[in-house]
């Protein structure tokens, strides 16, 4: 793409929704397949990231807001670590997306198993896998794998509203016509949850939402990276994703969850 043809895309895909307003009778309204190929082809191109942020959460364990350290990889690597008022790690979390540790500090212990849905939530109240987990750290929106049933504008939203229906479980996504960048995305039925993506900045010559907004039927985790300090697509040192018990930790093996629970 040549240099003002770039800046023009960057400047449309960056623009909020209703800062400038989109006359989709102007537009036509693209195949579900085909807008989707789109979105994976934006959502592509972000491989890693690394980076620091906020993590606020809400859930019947409590909340609060904490620091955080934040490197993750596609498709499933992820070293997540929850700070102190110091900036010293409570809580780190590594997966490579088969397996996980848990280093607890004040309970003085490591937790290793498999990297289920269960065990994410014992570091942020979500229902995710962490290979799901990772998508959302990379600003990409976990997906039905079904073809889309329906595309229509959305005026309001300033967005296309894709519909995707796979048995019990429906999904519903916003798309902004330009930018091709996913706004929201409701998840109906089994595993219910929603998203939203907001505050784009420009890195990597992509849009990467600053915000991120998980919410389910009792629980609502906001990340919010750092302005400054985040990097896509940058070399991962191996070690961040190694599963090391630290010294004197006491290690706890998490066996598999019972039939039907992840």
């Amino acid at each position: 793409m040549n240099t003002p043809a770039r800046s023009l895309f960057l400047a449309l895909a960056l623009c909020a929704p209703g800062c400038v307003h989109v006359d989709f009778s102007k537009l036509e309204t693209p195949s579900g397949t085909a807008l989707l190929k789109e979105v994976d082809e934006l959502e592509g191109h972000v491989q890693a990231v690394k980076g620091s942020g906020r993590v606020q959460a809400q859930s019947p364990r409590g909340g609060g807001e904490t620091g955080a350290f934040i490197a993750a990889r596609a498709p499933g690597d992820v070293h997540l670590e929850l700070l102190d008022f110091f900036g010293s790690p409570v809580e780190v979390l590594v997966s490579d997306g088969r397996t996980f540790g848990l280093y607890q500090r004040d309970k003085g212990t490591y937790l290793r198993g498999p990297a289920t849905a269960a065990a994410i939530s014992r570091l942020l109240p979500v229902d995710v896998s962490a290979e799901d987990l990772v998508a959302i750290l990379l600003g990409r929106t976990p997906r039905l794998h079904v073809t889309p049933s329906s595309v229509e504008p959305d005026s309001e939203a300033q967005a296309y509203r894709v519909t995707l229906v796979d048995g019990d479980r429906k999904q519903t996504l916003w798309i902004h016509p330009i930018s091709k960048r996913v706004l929201r995305s409701v998840l109906e039925g089994p595993g219910a949850y929603s998203l939203l993506f907001d505050q784009p900045m420009p890195n990597a010559g992509v849009p990467f939402a600053r915000k991120v907004t998980f919410t389910d039927a009792t629980s609502t985790v906001v990340l919010r990276w750092s302005n400054e300090e985040v990097e896509l697509n940058t070399d991962l040192d191996a070690a961040l994703f190694q599963m090391t018990p630290p010294a004197g930790a006491r290690t706890e093996d998490v066996a598999l969850p019972p039939p039907g629970k992840s």
